[in-house]
């Protein structure tokens, strides 16, 4: 599976230990994370050298968010981007894990998006590392098999013809002629697998 990974930079070195132990129990079981930043972004701080905002392209984040199978947030530290992530998330489907430390007679600070109904979103709390692991193993598990994604698709009646007649001239099934074209265009897309490689 492809997971899109995100927690706060800000006070990233306080909670650095359980960052990357998500980070970790998501690469652990063979699952990739699309843009893996944590190490860097925890690196500079540890150095208290102040990320640049420039380093964190909208457009790659949500690209990032839109290539993933499921999504896992730390919101241990919440920001409206994270919640926006979130959203963008939910708004495309995406099964999203929101995760938090649960800190001692404190009141968890809550995302507006944690109001959501929305049965693709699962919130938890955790203690202690082994916690954060158990979470998210449970949670990849229940997508690891999941049926390929379905969408509704409306042609206008001319391409809806054409499609019948490739379909009934070539003898395959729509579907069929539908995921070859779309293989084509992966195929010669160049932005692409600029993107695919720029993420790994």
């Amino acid at each position: 599976m492809v997971v899109f990974f995100t927690c706060s930079t800000k006070k990233i070195a306080e909670f650095a230990k359980f960052y990357r132990c998500a980070r970790n129990a998501i690469l652990s079981p063979g699952h990739k994370i699309n843009r893996d930043w944590l190490d860097y972004s925890i690196n500079l701080a540890k150095r208290n050298i102040p990320e640049e905002p420039t380093h964190i392209h909208y457009e790659d984040v949500v690209a990032a968010i839109m290539t993933a199978d499921a999504v896992v947030v730390d919101s241990t530290v919440p920001s409206m981007a994270m919640g926006h992530q979130v959203t963008i998330a939910l708004q495309n489907d995406k099964p999203v894990l929101l995760l938090k430390l649960k800190k001692k007679g404190k009141e968890p600070e809550r995302l507006f998006i944690e109001g959501s109904n929305s049965k693709n979103l699962e919130v938890y709390e955790y203690s202690t590392p082994v916690e954060i692991k158990k979470i998210i193993t449970e949670f990849l598990k229940k997508y690891e098999d999941k049926p390929k994604k379905r969408f509704n698709l409306v042609l206008t009646g001319s391409l809806n013809n054409y499609l019948s007649w490739v379909s009934f001239y070539y003898k395959k099934n729509k579907t069929a002629l539908i995921h070859e074209a779309v293989e084509n265009m992966l195929e010669k897309d160049s932005q692409y697998k600029k993107y695919l490689s720029s993420s790994k």
